[in-house]
């Protein structure tokens, strides 16, 4: 059976601020992580360093995890894949920043260790509006699968 996690990715201060729309992804976004708090399923926080603190807006709970990295790609990170290693996951859900850099290096990290990935077409989001949409069939195209929050939601 897989073990699930939800990835957040660079969901900071520095990220978020000069973003158009944030209040639907911020929703979309925190509806997953309902979810997976419900369901009982790991949450992990990335944060890229250099870009500030995790937003407030999030709903982090208790036993989520928060791990730092340096490069776009999270599998690249030793504390990641520690925690990967540790909890045995080998399926990732990932939303977050930006849809252009982490959020599509994360995803095609995923792929290139073999891991089965799921990319939220609605809870990612790039300052270049167009970016969403060209990463969403861009990721797919390799090998993503791709649903919108309420598709994921309702499976």
């Amino acid at each position: 059976m897989k073990q699930t996690a939800l990835l957040v990715v660079d969901i900071q201060t520095g990220t978020l601020a000069p973003l158009i729309g944030k209040e639907k992804l911020l929703e979309n976004v925190n509806e997953l992580i309902g979810h997976f708090h419900q369901k009982k399923l790991p949450v992990i926080f990335i944060k890229k360093v250099g870009y500030g603190e995790l937003s407030s807006k999030l709903q982090r709970g208790a036993n989520d995890f928060v791990v730092s990295k340096v490069q776009m790609n999270t599998f690249k990170s030793s504390d990641f894949q520690l925690l990967v290693a540790d909890h045995k996951l080998d399926d990732f859900v990932v939303v977050g920043l930006l849809s252009n850099a982490c959020v599509q290096s994360t995803c095609k990290g995923a792929l290139a260790e073999n891991y089965s990935v799921t990319l939220i077409e609605d809870a990612h989001d790039s300052v270049i509006k167009p970016m969403r949409t060209i990463w969403n069939k861009k990721l797919s195209d390799l090998g993503v699968t791709t649903k919108t929050t309420k598709e994921y939601l309702e499976q």
